[in-house]
């Protein structure tokens, strides 16, 4: 077309369009420009929480933006107590007005004070950088659970003498219900019915804490499920870790116990009170057996229908027994609860022995199995549950030491089909063995049923070379399945205990692929519970498994979660909270210290699974240096300066003892020169800045040459390994590391069949120590993020305000793309090589600002850089004009371009 027929043509659009009526404003609205409602509101770092308990939770959103480098400059919230005022506009609650203020992640309330089991609803918008209001979010709501220990009215009770394990209570409402909060605790576990429903979707719950300082409890809207006249509430009560004996410890309690408050408002405004008290009665149901390593006994015979329903004769209940319970606090819990988050179908059944029946899930995971099943009353059909298969065809159970690890049910028998799935026990297996069944079964009889706490995902990360995709999907499982209300070791034998330097050095990999603050917000919670008079914090939490005279490798897990939930969610209040706590175990490490060398012999652990050792006093020092830099960093953030500037003082002169203490000038080498002892010295950029180079080069020829690029760490060691490589421009052998396949090696256990990655480098299958699914390897996932795909944050940076995309093009590697759900919005980073040079796609969410490095290769030649097509690098220098982009300039490995939020789409070129 012409260029004088296409000006006709767009004239007579144009018209054509204003004769319609649409006019000029409906044009704009097709090409809406400007600030976007936002969206993704949470509270707390949850979606709608109905158990907030604190007086002032924090709020966050996600900015939406048509436009390239926007920003909030400021907000309104409204918060109110019927959502019907919402929709006018009005708040009763809280009215914040127009705050100047860019922070839409940790917006703390400061309305009325909150009333304990009330329904709030709220709502946002915001100004951009320009001054132009988006529209309001689409409401949000939260409901508060107790907020003051004097409401809690209910007593503790647990079967007595009876040894009773079902519990329940009669009432009668005299009207309609209008709302209804239930909030139940247990030393234990519990399931809860009401009228015959359950009540829920949480298993295994509540979550473990150091029940003697904290319990936690859950509230429900059991509104719906009440009625006008008689109504039951009923229980089931198990042990769980209340009552389980861990490594020859005491238990916490003999028996379990449960704590129960049901506030209800009638039509008309009457109030009414449920408690769990002696007038409960209770009686020994059909879970004859339960507990987290032996599994579970059920006997369907026991079955009483109808005891969840009003009515029920109850012949043969007796009265709860009033118990002292828990005197520690008892709190909300405020995280993604422990679910059934999936099902899986076997993918092979077969019958190594008569009447033996091994199904294959194809997965190893978390959870247990259902049973499907029909026979005679009376049939004792057994599941048992590996990891591993001997040879034969029979499960191997060596590595699950003395964990009994099986579920029975006795069937009832009266006719047709029965399931069973267990209620208040977990596995970690990828086999299940049947014996005892009725006939033959079919692959139709057993379902896999995947069992953790309900995380969302918030990163992916996939690349061209396949192996770093299954290394992500086992990193991936393994996490998940090692998240039960907190993080674990493992998932399958006598332990599954909260090692902190497993959660530690896991930590940056867990956040970027999952939605963990929350779960880590309580899990630090209980590591305060867990801290000792003189500061030290034991190796695992809740101290059950381990002491306190713990190898700093896991003690640092207490300031090194604080200082990445900073990081990763700009979480100032969890610093605020915890100061305390961490000064006075960073003065639990000096007075440790002798001339600024940490002296203490503590824990045995060092650089555990090593395959070359790296001396344990210089292990325990690093992590003397770094907890105290660590300190100065999180003392800077809060503003306090003379803080900041004692550790930071206090930082150098460890560094300098610790250089004169383990550097050799002679040879470059840290300590005996392994690859841990060099990487982690690197890491904390300790090297003197004229040998940084040597200790380098060491450290890369130990792993190339000495090594044939194998790794020799243990999982403390390669948590640093990596980074150090990349950070020394030996992004390319880190990357040779990662894609190994041979021993030792992430790809050998891909090779050798593994679905959860090892808690060995090695193969093993005895009774020793060799969990089949651990995450404290799975570090490395965190590096495909930050490597491979490019994805950081800049230096002081929090919650991906100020963004670092710098992609590390390894070679061999033809493609790379890593997306994390941040909680400021989206960041993406993915790169393709092409012909003559590399494409990077970017999106920095808004409110943010990125540094973006496109890959230049060396052997390119007469370079350009565009931007969705247009140019923005030539002839050496920046080409202003393109919208979002401040400036560039020539890096030693690319070109660099500032650039604001928005989505962007390099193209360079060379020859």
């Amino acid at each position: 077309m012409k260029a004088g027929m296409k000006q006709r043509y767009v004239l007579m659009q144009l018209a054509a369009l204003l004769t319609a009526g649409w006019g000029w404003e409906s044009l704009r609205a097709e090409s809406p420009a400007g600030p976007g409602a936002p969206d993704t509101l949470r509270c707390e770092y949850l979606k709608d929480p109905l158990g907030v308990d604190t007086p002032a939770p924090r709020f966050a959103w996600v900015l939406e933006h048509s436009q390239r480098a926007e920003k909030q400059t400021a907000y309104q919230v409204l918060v109110a107590t019927r959502a019907e005022l919402l929709d006018q506009d009005r708040a009763d609650q809280w009215d914040s007005g127009k705050v100047m203020n860019d922070d839409s992640t940790q917006v703390a309330y400061a309305g009325k004070a909150l009333e304990s089991g009330k329904d709030y609803f709220w709502k946002v918008r915001y100004w951009d950088k320009e001054g132009r209001l988006s529209e309001y979010s689409k409401p949000a709501r939260f409901g508060t659970a107790l907020l003051t220990p004097s409401e809690w009215k209910a007593s503790w009770i647990n079967g007595g003498v009876a040894k009773g394990n079902e519990f329940r209570k009669e009432f009668t409402l005299q009207g309609s219900v209008a709302h209804a909060r239930l909030y139940i605790a247990a030393l234990g576990y519990y399931e809860l019915r009401v009228n015959g429903h359950r009540i829920g979707h949480k298993v295994l719950d509540p979550a473990w804490t150091t029940y003697p300082k904290r319990v936690l409890y859950s509230t429900y809207d059991v509104g719906p499920f009440l009625k006008e006249g008689v109504n039951a509430i009923a229980v089931m009560l198990a042990g769980g870790w209340a009552t389980q004996e861990v490594d020859g410890s005491q238990v916490y309690y003999k028996e379990p116990a449960l704590l129960v408050q049901m506030q209800a408002t009638l039509e008309g405004g009457k109030s009414v009170e449920i408690v769990s008290d002696a007038s409960w009665k209770t009686i020994a149901g059909p879970v004859v057996e339960s507990s987290v390593y032996g599994g579970e006994v059920y006997d369907a015979r026991k079955e009483t229908p109808g005891w969840d329903q009003a009515r029920f004769g109850e012949t043969g209940w007796v009265p709860a027994q009033v118990v002292e319970g828990s005197l520690g606090a008892r709190s909300s819990e405020m995280m993604p609860p422990i679910e059934v988050v999936d099902e899986i179908l076997p993918v092979k059944m077969t019958s190594p022995a008569p009447g033996v029946y091994v199904f294959d899930m194809g997965q190893n995971m978390s959870g247990w199995a259902r049973l499907r099943v029909e026979g005679p009353t009376g049939t004792r059909v057994t599941m048992r549950y590996s990891e591993l298969l001997y040879d034969n065809g029979m499960i191997n159970r060596e590595n699950i030491r003395a964990a009994k690890s099986r579920d029975i049910y006795v069937l009832r028998g009266e006719g047709g089909e029965e399931t069973y799935e267990a209620r208040f026990t977990y596995h970690g297996f990828r086999y299940v063995e049947v014996t005892g069944f009725p006939g033959t079964p079919s692959l139709d009889t057993i379902r896999g049923r995947v069992v953790h706490s309900a995380v969302d995902t918030v990163g992916s990360f996939s690349a061209s070379t396949q192996i770093l995709n299954d290394i992500q999907r086992v990193i991936r499982w393994s996490q998940l399945t090692n998240l039960m209300g907190l993080p674990t070791d493992c998932d399958q034998r006598d332990e599954r205990q909260g090692w902190m330097g497993d959660a530690q050095i896991t930590a940056e990999e867990a956040m970027m692929n999952f939605d963990m603050a929350a779960l880590y917000t309580n899990f630090i919670r209980n590591i305060a519970d867990a801290q000792r008079g003189d500061g030290a914090v034991p190796d695992t939490v809740p101290l059950k498994y381990g002491s306190y005279d713990a190898d700093l490798g896991w003690q640092t897990a207490y300031p090194l979660l604080v200082k990445y939930m900073w990081e990763q969610y700009g979480d100032r209040r969890i610093v605020e909270q915890n100061e305390a706590g961490l000064k006075k175990y960073v003065e639990y490490l000096r007075r440790n210290a002798k001339e600024d060398v940490f002296a203490a012999k503590l824990g045995h652990e060092g650089d555990w699974v090593e395959l070359e050792h790296t001396p344990h006093d210089y292990m325990s020092d690093f992590w003397y240096l770094y907890d105290v830099q660590v300190m100065a960093g999180l003392e800077k953030t809060l503003g306090h300066d003379a803080d900041a500037q004692m550790y930071a003082k206090l930082a150098q002169n460890i560094a300098e003892a610790f250089n004169r203490t383990y550097f050799h000038p002679d040879t470059a080498q840290y300590a005996n020169g392994t690859q841990a002892a060099n990487a982690m010295a690197l890491f904390l950029n300790l090297p003197p800045a004229d040998r940084r180079d040597e200790v380098a080069d060491n450290l890369g020829n130990n792993v190339l040459y000495a090594h044939d690029t194998h790794v020799t760490t243990g999982f403390i060691g390669v948590r640093f390994l990596m980074p150090a490589l990349t950070a020394t421009g030996r992004a390319d052998l880190a990357y040779d590391l990662a894609v190994q396949t041979t021993y030792p090696s992430w790809g050998y256990m891909i090779s050798r069949g593994a679905t959860t990655l090892w808690e060995l480098w090695q193969e093993k299958s005895g009774p020793s120590m060799n969990s089949q699914d651990h995450i404290m390897f799975g570090s490395v996932g965190a590096w495909f993020y930050q490597a491979l795909a490019g994805v950081n944050q800049a230096a002081d940076s929090a919650g991906y305000r100020q963004l670092r995309i710098q992609p590390q093009a390894a070679h061999g590697l033809r493609w790379a793309s890593g997306t994390v759900k941040t909680i400021r919005g989206k960041v993406e980073s993915t790169w393709a090589r092409t012909e003559d040079g590399i494409t990077l796609k970017v999106s920095i969410p808004v409110g943010s600002e990125g540094h973006v490095t496109v890959p230049r290769f060396e052997e390119l030649n007469g370079v350009t850089v565009e931007e969705n097509g247009r140019v923005v690098w030539e002839n050496g220098g920046y080409v202003p004009g393109d919208p979002g982009i401040s400036g560039a300039a020539r890096e030693d490995n690319g070109i660099g371009f500032d650039v604001g939020s928005g989505e962007y789409n390099f193209r360079l070129r060379g020859q």
